[in-house]
């Protein structure tokens, strides 16, 4: 029997805006402990694997394992760099992980119908997201009951709420753990209604099953996205999937209907009243600690129960970096730079990026959001990108100037044996100084080899690209020079990462 656990890595967390970004979100950041979110629910999934091969020891059951994580492209090569960094734990024994990249997102239900397309009928799945705080002992005594169920059920986990809320969805449950139906966020007078009620849950986003009844569900409730992802799986190539190299879906997945998997097939299965489609579906209920971190809010009240960042004052702040507060109380303070004081402030959230500051209502961190939609509107890269930007060869930090000024200074790192793409640019020029390492650096077709204090330059629409061939990490200042210095005045003609 093979147990497969898929994680999901979608979304931007726009609303952790300034620390996630569109192209380095929340789940690949650190904000809870040393590690980030995506790598902290790969422990959780190993502490699983250990967990049910406890519980099945004593049988005869042969058992394998897989883990997949399912993400946008543009992440693929930050997570490569987690997982390897994982790998090298001690505590992080299980190393089969492979990563599939959506061209495009379009939201949990094709994803997941992708993930039951993956293996054979037989295969268990396990869907799991990546930006929750779960008790991994609890979270696998759940999984291990959910095996009782797993044979004709698609189940689910629900969190006992622990107040109204109108953040999250709701499923309501029987005494049999029957899952009666899924509901997508309430106003607040039906989130009290269903917390006195005491027979609904919050969604926690889980879903294990069969892959041959998810399937059938696809084909009975959403025939169009299972005809799409068939469609995606047969132009794909995954021969690289399971050797640890990123397979990008076909092209083709981007014309599948994006929609949420309740809506798709788990409000429909609520509603199923023909006696002869057999799938069940079953919720069993999570009884330990539990946040969705997907808010500055949320995000504070987690790291005031772990109590890591606290001033130790009792005045219940979270405090991060160089920070002096007085007469100061219940806020999140997080300052990645620059000196931070705070004077006679009360339930606020200050966040200072290199190039952002959010000052908020802590009761107003849900619309954050639409500070992202401001910035998008405007086209501003301060939506997308953060001043260190990480590319699959290394990464660049934007030092001074933007795209319409005139001029940008970028340092710029390279890891060593990488290699840019082979590039030109139709509105700069660009001014290359190495102050760390050796390049082989290629202009047209002339090659030079470059060492500490040593400089070139590379006219507008030449070609050009440059290689770490020391052992150290390269390093190098770039000063562009243009009428128009966007990301996308790049025109590649050679690349070893696949972006030509």
């Amino acid at each position: 029997m093979l147990y497969h656990f898929v994680i999901l890595s979608g979304g931007s967390g726009s609303r952790l805006w300034p620390k996630s970004r569109e192209k380095l979100p929340k789940q690949l950041l650190a904000l809870t402990n040393d590690y980030t979110m995506l790598q902290n629910t790969l422990f959780r999934v190993n502490h699983i694997i250990k967990k049910i091969n406890d519980h099945l020891e004593n049988t005869t059951i042969h058992r394998s394992y897989k883990i997949s994580i399912i993400c946008n492209q543009d992440h693929s090569h930050i997570i490569q760099k987690q997982i390897k960094e994982m790998q090298e734990l001690q505590e992080f024994y299980y190393l089969n992980t492979q990563i599939l990249c959506e061209p495009k997102g379009r939201d949990s239900a094709p994803a997941i119908c992708i993930a039951s397309l993956l293996g054979d009928n037989e295969d268990y799945t396990f869907i799991l997201p990546c930006d929750h705080i779960f008790d991994n002992e609890e979270f696998s005594r759940c999984c291990i009951e959910s095996l009782n169920y797993i044979e004709d059920s698609i189940i689910t986990f629900g969190i006992r709420p622990t107040h109204p809320e109108t953040g999250y969805g709701y499923i309501q449950t029987n005494k049999n753990n029957d899952t009666v139906q899924f509901i997508e966020k309430p106003n607040i007078e039906k989130a009290t209604k269903y917390f006195q009620e005491g027979t609904y849950l919050w969604n926690a986003g889980i879903f294990i099953f069969k892959n041959k009844n998810m399937i059938q569900c696809f084909e009975r409730y959403a025939s169009d996205i299972l005809i799409s992802c068939e469609k995606t799986l047969k132009n794909t190539d995954l021969n690289g999937f399971f050797k640890k190299k990123p397979v990008s879906l076909n092209s083709s997945f981007s014309d599948c209907r994006a929609t949420s998997i309740d809506y798709a097939i788990m409000e429909n299965l609520c509603k199923e009243t023909d006696i002869n489609f057999i799938i069940g579906k079953k919720t069993i209920a999570y009884q330990s600690f539990w946040n969705d971190i997907g808010s500055f809010s949320s995000l504070y009240e987690q790291l005031i129960i772990q109590d890591i960042f606290n001033n130790k004052n009792g005045d219940e702040n979270v405090l991060k970096g160089d920070i002096f507060t007085l007469d100061t109380k219940n806020s999140y303070i997080d300052s990645e730079k620059s000196f931070v004081a705070t004077i006679g402030i009360d339930n606020l959230i200050i966040v200072n990026t290199i190039d952002s500051l959010l000052i908020c209502n802590k009761d107003k961190s849900q619309e954050v959001k639409k500070v992202v939609d401001y910035l998008k509107k405007n086209k501003r890269e301060e939506a997308f990108f953060h001043k260190k930007v990480y590319r699959p060869w290394g990464y660049y930090v934007n030092i001074e100037g933007n795209d319409d000024n005139g001029f940008k200074v970028k340092r710029i790192s390279v890891y060593p044996g990488k290699r840019l793409s082979f590039q030109s640019h139709h509105f700069r020029s660009e001014h290359w100084v190495i102050v760390k390492g050796n390049a082989k650096v290629q202009i047209g077709l002339e090659e030079l080899f470059l060492k500490k204090d040593q400089h070139v330059y590379i006219p507008m629409k030449t070609l050009h690209r440059i290689e770490n061939i020391g052992e150290e990490l390269l390093e190098f200042t770039e000063t562009q020079i243009g009428d128009y210095l966007g990301e996308d005045d790049i025109i590649r003609y050679e690349d070893v990462f696949g972006r030509t």
